[in-house]
């Protein structure tokens, strides 16, 4: 006897119903997702404006406090800079009168920007001075002060060699008081003078010289400090400058040759010299350790 129970098999149209109710079904669910995702968007939407809006605003304030704080530093600083300048053309006006009155006056208190440009004084020139107590004075030239404050006066201008006059002139005044860059270039070297050593511009010398400035390295030095200059211009620069030392130093300094060795070849080569005889106004002969130094004229 057979145990087998009838199976019940659907129809076509009960198949195209169970497909088309489970598209419809799925259908409905991605409409719902879409439809969620529409709203996600529309509310990240909102946001993003929402914090554009806010950033518009808050660069707006920024904007307006970055303009208010300029507008107090710029009013805060040109009544300090008037104040200075005020305070700056009284001091002028007081420093003039007492040099005019053969006053004294401590050098590092005059300045030189009002030195240059607001002292109103007679002949438009102060001297620096060097007295026995080795202190800087500012006089008008010539002038000996009523009060015997600092000594005597140990060195004037008239006293400096050309070239120690220059080199006391910072780089922009000494742009404009010499009228041939060896010059310039001569003054700037004479200053490297008190710094010798095997790294440096200057040599110290054995057997009567004091220091020594070679060729090659006056035009190596030329071209590290001064923009634009070619190895061949550096070194025809040099010659001449060396020339200038010696004329400006009153042929303090003198030139003469010195033999190098490079690549195993023997070469002359120009130098200029300060011997230990040399008598240079206002520094110390060699042995003497307390003369004081000589100083120049501004104005």
């Amino acid at each position: 006897m057979s145990t087998d129970t009838p199976t019940m098999e659907a129809g076509p149209e009960q198949l195209d119903e169970l497909i088309a109710q489970r598209i419809e079904d799925a259908t409905a669910s991605l409409r719902e997702q879409i439809a969620d995702l529409e709203r996600e968007v529309e509310n990240l939407r909102d946001e993003l404006a929402e914090e554009r809006d806010a950033r518009r605003k808050a660069e707006a304030k920024l904007a307006d406090i970055d303009e208010t704080v300029t507008n107090e530093y710029d009013a805060r600083l040109s009544a300090l800079e008037a104040k200075a300048n005020g305070t700056r053309s009284m001091i002028a006006e007081l420093q003039s009168r007492e040099l005019e009155k053969s006053a004294h006056l401590a050098y590092e208190n005059v300045e030189p920007n009002i030195m240059d440009e607001l002292l109103d004084v007679d002949g438009e020139q102060v001297e620096r001075i060097t007295k026995d107590d080795g202190n800087h004075y500012a006089r008008l030239p010539g002038e000996e002060v009523a009060l015997n404050r600092g000594g005597r006066v140990a060195h004037s201008t008239a006293d400096l060699l050309p070239i120690q006059r220059l080199a006391r002139y910072d780089d922009e005044m000494l742009a404009g008081v010499t009228n041939r860059k060896p010059d310039e270039l001569a003054a700037k070297a004479w200053r490297e003078r008190d710094d010798p050593g095997r790294y440096n511009l200057w040599t110290s010398g054995s057997s009567g010289w004091r220091v020594y400035l070679k060729s090659s390295d006056l035009a190596d030095w030329i071209r590290a400090n001064e923009e634009g200059v070619s190895k061949s211009y550096a070194q025809e620069l040099a010659r001449r400058t060396l020339n200038a030392m010696t004329e400006l130093s009153k042929h303090r300094l003198i030139e003469t040759q010195k033999t190098r060795r490079a690549d195993g070849l023997t070469y002359k080569e120009n130098v200029v010299v300060l011997t230990e005889e040399a008598d240079l106004p206002g520094e110390p002969s060699l042995g003497e350790t307390d003369s004081p130094a000589t100083d120049e004229v501004a104005g």
